[in-house]
């Protein structure tokens, strides 16, 4: 029999151990506050629960897909000896090796994973899974945010000048925990050179992974002296730089820090986030001096006695989020918002709430640093958002009220997508993918990630849209009206998912204008008109502080006198001091982003993804140039392009009207609904560091393909049983040639529906629009009726470039020659040939054709600026 004072519990899983002495319960599952947390999809959130008895060791399935010893499965299993369990599935499930050994007399040192054994790689050690309060409905009363924990620095040893050892690293920083777990043994003791991530952590919903992969293998084994004879070291994402950060926003080789006669010095190595210095990007090799703060990712490290360390509690103004004072006046003199301050702790839940025209929205755009407070600051993690964005950015998420994913995707091959974008570029595509797997299980999403977004539920969407964010593990994440337009139902499970998102130790705010599950939060910021702060607090204290728990008075109070309520709030909460001034904002600085040849590939590839996903969409693609290819055919042409008869003389000019108009339709029809549809997700990915011109671009470079073969699937079908004149223009082949006229006419037609879709407003706005353009451009095509020798109306048509289309294809068959009618003059008894048609712009010469479709490439380069322009406005 095992006695509890003698055994001592330990555990492998992913090649990783832990021990754990006796006395306290040991919980296994696959969310972070499990003391052993297994990234498994059969895996439930708590899975099973050791606990050491008289007996020994007990565990006990708490599971949906059970705990299997030797395929069969068991309700509890005594922990004697060693032992492999599966969890999940007796064959596919995570395999899980126990071992009951006797524990020494020896008090057990703090908790810390063990390497893995040698292998090629060089060993590293793994994040301990950071423990955190229970997911619960039931109302805490929020607290101001505390100082961070003060952990053991993580320092980092700099080399010195010359090739000298440097001095031993110190231990590693450990993650706080709210409630001290069962201590874990650890097999052996190392000593790597540790940095985990932004406050002594990576992001939550990473760590659970950080057993599976070795991207997230935060910390390395040296295996050879830190440092070399040139003082230098290298710091970056995998375990083979000499300062390894467990951080997907920094690069495999992100900066390198030498030391000299001048001390120290960093410089970035062209990495995608870049490196920032007091919140300042740096641009080339920066001295370091004593104090100064270096943020490398989402990663902060202060020069500390010509050391870099992790910031110790006393160095941070505050955890969390502080807002003070923020005030917001436009126009000179309308004041949006008025003096708000609140603190949200890391873990807590805030919503802000308030009658409409209060600002709700106004202030989550604030907190998230897209708008600029005239007076008061806003801090996160102790820095100043508006002042220190650039290095602050990727540590705010902000989900917009609107759906931040395209519809016709997959969820899996949207969050790829995004990734692309958001993730440094030197990452794998499995890396990628393991970021995403975490991201969906963390949001209980992974059995939902082959299915299209359109075919998922409101508050499934909700979700993913949170989890588009999630990719850069933010700290902080903002939800503008999450819940609106979903039933009870959805939204409860909305906001049950914003409980765990806080719960796993973010700061979550949330506008929102739904009190049914307000209790779920631990602070309320209730706004008035104006801008004015009505209560701010817990749920359960709105009773005292209004005199009422019925929300509907009290916003109905807060409508109608808010001056009233902003005075009785600020009589029980005087205003704090304003905050002390923090010097000038440094130069804006651009957001960290890949290079603009990944952009072009990703958007691209994602644009041709849409299309072909798109069933009835792209049905309608291929069926139009048919359908009106098929239509020229029903013009009586019995010489085709290549002449005509006494009562067919208008015959080729009709052709070529059918023909410029189809191209004009059909560039604008596929592009028209394109850049409004998708509006809220570019504005997005702008503030995430999308290129404006990379996204017009790469979307150009698809619809120009898509036009082109439009255009010649209709001139195809048009030249069927066609004659054609035996030389054209410039070629001898007319039938390229004119294809090559229309296709042009269809590419330039895709920038004027771009730039109709950048116009618009809405996607009602859009057919309007086009219906006017389709039919502008028909009148002045010149093929309706006669445009030269019209002063006025001539010089208009000269801007629609179904003019230069006409003119081009109008040039290529030498429309004047082909519809010219040779006659006996009845007077003079001399043949006389007649033109039906004459016009300069007509003239089949290179010259005149080539004017024709330089106008043309003018067109296309002017609206492309033109709509480069509208975006980059809307999205700034």
């Amino acid at each position: 029999m095992m006695s509890t004072e003698t055994s001592v519990l330990t555990v492998t899983v992913d090649g990783q151990t832990l021990t754990f002495a006796p006395g306290k319960t040991v919980t296994f599952g696959r969310t972070l506050e499990s003391d052993v947390t297994i990234n498994h999809p059969l895996v439930s959130r708590t899975h099973a629960v050791a606990t050491a008895g008289p007996t020994g060791w007990i565990l006990t399935d708490r599971s949906t897909n059970g705990v299997f010893v030797g395929g069969v499965r068991r309700p509890t299993i005594a922990l004697n000896g060693t032992q492999q369990l599966m969890f999940g599935d007796p064959r596919t499930g995570a395999q899980v090796v126990f071992s009951a050994a006797p524990r020494s007399n020896t008090p057990p040192p703090p908790p810390a994973r063990t390497p893995p054994p040698p292998s090629s790689q060089q060993p590293v050690q793994q994040i301990p899974a950071a423990q955190r309060a229970p997911s619960n409905p039931v109302p805490r009363t929020p607290t101001p945010p505390p100082g961070p924990s003060a952990p053991q620095s993580a320092r980092i040893p700099v080399p010195p000048a010359t090739g000298q050892n440097p001095a031993p690293p110190s231990r590693p920083m450990q993650l706080p925990r709210q409630q001290a777990p069962s201590a874990p043994i650890p097999a052996q003791r190392a000593e790597p050179t540790l940095l985990q991530g932004p406050g002594g952590e990576v992001a939550p919903h990473l760590r659970a992974m950080a057993g599976n992969t070795g991207l997230y293998q935060v910390a390395k084994m040296p295996q050879r002296p830190m440092g070399s004879a040139s003082g230098q070291m290298t710091i970056g994402r995998t375990p083979d730089n000499d300062i390894a950060l467990g951080d997907m926003l920094v690069s495999r080789r992100h900066a390198r820090l030498l030391t000299g006669p001048q001390g120290l010095v960093i410089e970035d190595l062209g990495s995608a986030n870049g490196t920032q210095v007091n919140g300042r990007r740096i641009a080339g090799p920066t001295a370091l001096r004593e104090g100064d703060l270096v943020t490398i990712g989402n990663s902060d490290l202060i020069v500390e006695q010509g050391r870099l360390e992790r910031p110790k509690a006393q160095q941070f103004a505050g955890a969390g989020l502080a807002v003070q004072g923020i005030t917001l006046t436009v126009d000179g003199n309308k004041t949006l918002l008025h003096g708000i301050d609140f603190r949200a702790a890391p873990g807590t839940l805030t919503a802000v709430i308030g009658p409409s025209g209060a600002g709700k929205s106004t202030v989550s755009r604030v907190v998230s640093g897209a708008v600029t407070p005239t007076a008061g600051r806003v801090e996160f993690e102790g820095r100043d958002v508006h002042r220190d964005f650039d290095a602050l950015r990727s540590r705010i998420g902000m989900v917009p009220q609107d759906d931040v994913l395209h519809r016709q995707l997959t969820l899996q091959q949207a969050l790829r997508f995004a990734a692309e974008l958001r993730l440094p570029p030197d990452m794998s595509k499995a890396d990628r993918d393991q970021v995403i797997d975490g991201v969906l299980a963390e949001l209980q999403l992974t059995e939902h990630k082959q299915t299209r977004v359109d075919k998922l539920s409101g508050g499934q969407r909700k979700r993913a849209s949170v989890a588009m964010e999630l990719l850069t593990g933010p700290s902080l994440l903002i939800l503008d009206e999450p819940t609106s337009g979903l039933d009870p139902a959805l939204d409860r499970q909305v906001m049950q998912t914003l409980r765990r998102l806080a719960d796993a130790g973010r700061v979550v705010i949330v506008v929102t204008h739904s009190l049914t599950h307000i209790d779920m939060c631990d602070q309320v910021l209730l706004l008035a008109p104006g801008g004015k702060t009505a209560y701010c607090g817990s749920p359960k204290g709105v009773k005292a502080a209004m005199g009422t728990s019925d929300w509907a008075e009290i916003f109905d109070f807060a409508a109608k006198q808010p001056d009233v309520a902003w005075q009785r709030y600020r009589s029980a909460n005087p205003a704090p001091p304003p905050p002390a001034p923090t010097g000038a904002p440094p130069t804006p600085t651009k957001a960290p982003r890949t290079s603009t040849r990944k952009q072009l590939s990703v958007i691209a590839r994602r644009q041709l993804r849409l299309i072909l996903a798109d069933r009835a969409y792209l049905i309608f693609l291929v069926l139009m140039p048919i359908v009106l290819g098929a239509v020229t055919l029903l013009v009586p042409a019995e010489k085709g392009l290549a002449g005509v008869v006494d009562k067919e003389v208008a015959a080729p000019k009709m052709i070529l009207v059918l023909l410029v108009i189809g191209a004009c339709f059909m560039g604008a029809a596929l592009t028209a609904r394109d850049l409004v549809g998708e509006r809220a997700i570019f504005q997005r990915e702008r503030a995430v560091g999308l290129r404006p011109g990379a996204y017009l671009s790469a979307k150009t470079v698809v619809f120009f393909a898509a036009a082109t073969l439009q255009a010649a699937i209709m001139v195809g079908i048009m030249l069927i049983g066609t004659a054609t004149p035996d030389q054209g223009a410039i070629l001898a082949n007319v039938p390229i040639e004119l294809i090559a006229d229309i296709a042009v006419l269809a590419c330039v037609s895709t920038l004027v529906g771009l730039l109709i879709s950048a116009i618009a407003r809405s996607a009602e706005q859009v057919m309007p629009l086009l219906v006017v353009v389709v039919i502008s451009q028909l009148v002045m095509s010149g093929g309706l009726f006669g445009l030269h020798d019209r002063p006025g109306l001539e010089q208009v048509s000269w801007l629609f470039p179904s003019r230069w289309g006409f003119a081009a294809s109008a040039s290529t068959i030498d429309l004047q020659k082909v519809t010219s009618v040779t006659a006996t003059d009845p007077v003079s008894g001399r043949l006389v040939t007649t033109r039906s048609s004459v016009d300069p712009l007509w003239d089949s010469t290179p010259m005149q054709w080539g004017i024709a479709i330089g106008v043309l490439a003018l067109m296309a380069v002017l609206l492309w600026a033109v709509t480069r322009f509208r975006i980059a406005r809307q999205a700034a």
